[in-house]
Formats: structure tokens, sequence, C-alpha cells
């Protein structure tokens, strides 16, 4: 998405050029058999198939900007933080979710900076709407869904892939051994989850890990190793610490429960909120068609 967004940006910037026209700044993406497919041929294809939608969703961000400035509407580092960790603790560390950003070509600034600004929305169409979940709201969802508000069965997990049974059981024995697992990992390990956290998985539940070592993984007492055959090689697990499954506490999810049902509401009223936007703005596209929806 932010890739269309820039070439959303720049071809609204551009000039119309005819077809096969010199552009200046233009350069060859790729030359296939001495053939070259051009730059501004790219961001033109991208702009026929994406331009217009995303350029409709650029609209909508920007008055949303523009409306919570006006309001002095801005996201806490305390409320960007708490919903960081909450991303962090789907991947289990820190260091897993880093690398799993760069992979993705993206920073922990730049989700900082997205999640500052989901904040800011989230607040802006609230207050505009007078959102809010009160307490009994609240207990009423909470007993609806005790059930599937506890946490699950989970256990912390380490890994190393390595590429054939005797790589394993060098590396299983080096550990028993007395070897650091994680340090095994981060020099050994084929997976890239070795690299980033040292095969550190932190706690997962059933369901997260491929078949091939999720019902393993649970079998395995605390402190245990085993290595499993799978389709890229063979896995070397360890179970640091298991955790039984936990009955939810009203006072342990309640912020969670409001937040989730505040998404609710926020999602029905976030759409004629920004038709409203959209009706009091002054939307001009020179060159182009005005975008529908004002």
């Amino acid at each position: 998405m932010y890739l269309y967004a820039i070439v959303a940006a720049a071809l609204i910037a551009a000039p119309a050029r005819a077809a096969g026209a010199n552009v200046p700044g233009d350069f060859d993406v790729v030359r296939v058999n001495g053939t070259a497919i051009r730059q501004s041929e790219v961001l033109e294809r991208l702009w026929k198939r994406y331009g217009s939608q995303t350029l409709e969703e650029m609209i909508d961000e920007l008055l949303m900007r523009q409306a919570a400035a006006a309001k002095k509407i801005t996201a806490t580092p305390a409320e960007v933080e708490r919903r960081f960790a909450r991303l962090q603790a789907q991947f289990g560390s820190r260091e897993l979710l880093v690398s799993q950003l760069e992979q993705a070509g993206t920073t922990v600034a730049k989700v900082k900076e997205d999640l500052a600004e989901e904040v800011v929305r989230e607040r802006l169409v609230m207050d505009a709407k007078g959102l809010k979940v009160g307490d009994d709201e609240l207990k009423k969802a909470f007993d609806a869904n005790k059930d599937k508000l506890g946490k699950p069965e989970a256990v912390h997990l380490r890994h190393i892939l390595a590429k054939n049974e005797a790589d394993a059981n060098e590396l299983v024995a080096k550990i028993k051994g007395g070897a650091d697992f994680l340090t095994l990992a981060r020099e050994k390990s084929l997976a890239a989850s070795g690299k980033a956290a040292g095969g550190d998985y932190g706690f997962v539940s059933r369901g997260m890990l491929p078949p091939e070592i999720d019902e393993v993984a649970f079998s395995l007492k605390a402190g245990e190793l085993k290595v499993v055959p799978g389709p890229r090689g063979q896995h070397i697990l360890q179970v640091v610490e298991k955790r039984a499954a936990q009955t939810a506490s009203f006072d342990e999810v309640k912020e969670d429960l409001r937040e989730m049902l505040l998404a609710e509401k926020l999602k029905d009223a976030s759409q004629p909120y920004l038709l409203e936007l959209r009706r009091k703005a002054d939307i001009k596209t020179p060159g182009r068609p005005n975008p529908k929806g004002k």
C-alpha cells in the first residue's frame, strides 16, 4: 500500500505525457533481450491498475490528519508503546518482530508512526461520534465470550533448523553437553528466526506452528529436546516452559475487551464520518477528474 501511495503521488505531480515520449529523470528499469521497460511505463501501469483507489485512500487519510490537527488530537507515547508491545507479543520477542519488519522493508520507527496515526484516527472518530463502551456493556460482552477470552495452553519454544539428520544430532549433542542453544541457533540455524532471535519463539499456542512440529512441541516436557523431520530440513525443538490454559478474569481482560468493542463501533462509524469530511472539503484534482464521493 505504501508503494501504491508513493506511485500515485508521483503520478499526480507529474505532467501528462504522450506514449513513448521521453520524460526527464526517466530510466530503464530492466532490459529484456535488449528492449527496455522504462520507469514511466511501470508507473503508468500502476496508475491504471491501482491509482484511483490509492488516491481515494490518500485523500481520506489527509482529511483525517487535517481534522485531527484542527482539534489538536495527538497520540501519547504511552499509547503507542502499549500497542507496539501488543504487536511484539504476537511474535514472541522483539528480535523476531524486527527481523520480520526488515524482511518487509520497514522499521520499528515506521510501525510506531503508523500506530500513532491509527490512535489519532480512532480518537477523532470517537470524539466526533461520541463513541464509548460502558461497564455494563463490557460485563455483558465478557459473560457472552468468557470461554474465548482466556489464555490457551502454550509452550515457550526454542527452534533450530538443520540441513540433515547428522547435523541435527551433532547440534543436539552440543546442547546436551552445555552449549548455549541461542548462540548455536544464531550461528547454525537455517531458519530466519535463528538469526533474529536465537530460535526463541517465546510462548506459542496450538495451531501457531507448522503442522509437522505443532503436535510434537506440545508433547514435550519442559527442558526436553527432540529432532523432528520436515520438508525443509530437521527441526530441533526445545520446550523451555509449559503453560496450562487459563480462565479469563474480567479485570485482566476488560481493557482489551473495551478496545475490541470500540473497534466494532469505529468500523461502523468511520465511513459515515469520512463522507461528512468530504462533503465539507474543497477537493480539486488539477488535470484529472474530481474524485468520487464528494
